[in-house]
């Protein structure tokens, strides 16, 4: 085979020959690869500069966010004692005022305020004080449960913020707290004692109304010798959409005896006899109806205590006898506390002693001997 014969393979040995020394064919120019060149040390710096830049940008941005959530949590914290402040207090109350009313869930508060603490502050510096306010706050703090918010709203009072909880529950909390302060003793200052009082919201109630009731409760818990719990029983005007219990004690004022403490625990009394009536003809029984009456058994129990210690201070004669049917009631109100909501519940039994011994009976009967010594003393 010749190569004038195959013009195509002479091009292609004419083509590979070129390749091999570098011929130049026509516009197609064949070179050898340069070698690579070496690194910018200019580059380098400049590449690491921009990493260090971009880290400490990170770094930065990631303290700037935690002190803004540091300021986040400060402007709704107060600094000494932990709790929510005032701002933080008034818009969580508005939300959870707005949740209750849509649900139909109770609401309640607890305003409490330590017991003569300008004298702590006066005699031991305010040091000593600030330490006092931490301790009582740690207290009240331990007796809560997990939903309840605990406020700072302002020296050396407080509030309860409680949920999905009525009047007689945030009491008997209320109670609680009091007792578990009572109990501790605080380096250099020794016992501190604690007034509350107690108000659940009500239909179409304003925040600062809310708050009103529970200061006017706190103030009557200090007239009254301080270190205890007074409930607001006030009711707030509403628009007719409540249907009353079909069982209701109807307040007569022709049972007061003058006496304006008394007079105010017997109409408390009967408010709290309505609520508890309410519990148990509304379906909330015997959840509710036991805390009503763990409510009431304790207004009871400390309405006749006060009633003997105002007739001793009068030298009522015949206080031996009247203090021994106060005795009898309470323990009739607890056995039937302590038959609530099993199935040997007697509620006629409830209701008799409701209506018949603890009003008719006792304020009708026994109470009324009493106002004319009194009127008279």
């Amino acid at each position: 085979m010749s190569l004038t014969a195959h013009p195509d393979l002479t091009l292609l040995a004419i083509l590979v020959a070129g390749l091999a020394v570098g011929t130049v064919l026509g516009r197609w120019t064949v070179r050898r690869p340069r070698a690579a060149a070496p690194p910018d040390p200019d580059c380098h710096d400049q590449l690491e500069t921009l990493a260090r830049a971009r880290e400490a940008s990170e770094q930065a941005n990631g303290e700037l966010k935690q002190a803004l959530d540091q300021m986040e949590q400060a402007a709704g914290t107060d600094r000494l004692t932990g709790a929510w402040n005032r701002r933080r207090f008034e818009d969580g109350a508005i939300q959870l005022m707005a949740l209750s009313s849509r649900r139909g869930d109770a609401l309640s508060l607890i305003l409490l305020d330590l017991d003569r603490f300008k004298r702590v502050n006066d005699t031991f510096g305010h040091g000593v004080g600030d330490a006092v306010l931490k301790s009582v706050a740690g207290t009240v703090r331990d007796q809560l449960r997990a939903s309840d918010a605990f406020v700072r709203w302002g020296g050396e009072e407080f509030i309860v913020l409680c949920p999905a909880t009525t009047l007689a529950g945030a009491t008997i909390l209320a109670e609680k707290i009091r007792r578990a302060v009572e109990a501790q003793s605080i380096p250099q200052v020794g016992m501190v004692t604690i007034s509350l009082g107690v108000a659940q919201h009500q239909n179409a109630e304003a925040l600062d109304a809310w708050v009103t009731r529970a200061d006017g409760a706190l103030y009557r818990a200090k007239v009254r010798g301080r270190n205890r719990t007074e409930a607001s029983l006030e009711m707030v005007e509403t628009h007719g959409d409540e249907s009353p219990s079909i069982l209701a004690l109807i307040w007569d004022p022709a049972l007061e005896c003058g006496n304006p403490e008394i007079d105010h625990q017997h109409q408390q009394l009967y408010h709290l006899s309505n609520s508890l009536l309410a519990s148990i003809t509304s379906g909330r029984y015997p959840e509710d109806a036991k805390l009503q009456m763990q409510l009431l058994i304790a207004h009871v129990a400390q309405h006749f205590h006060d009633e003997e210690a105002i007739l001793a201070r009068t030298g009522y004669p015949a206080l031996a006898v009247h203090a021994k049917e106060h005795n009898r009631l309470i323990a009739q109100a607890k056995l039937l506390q302590k038959d609530m909501g099993g199935v040997s519940t007697d509620l006629p039994a409830l209701l008799n002693f409701l209506a018949l011994d603890l009003v008719k009976g006792h304020l009708m009967a026994w109470d009324r001997r009493f106002f004319k010594h009194l009127a008279e003393s």
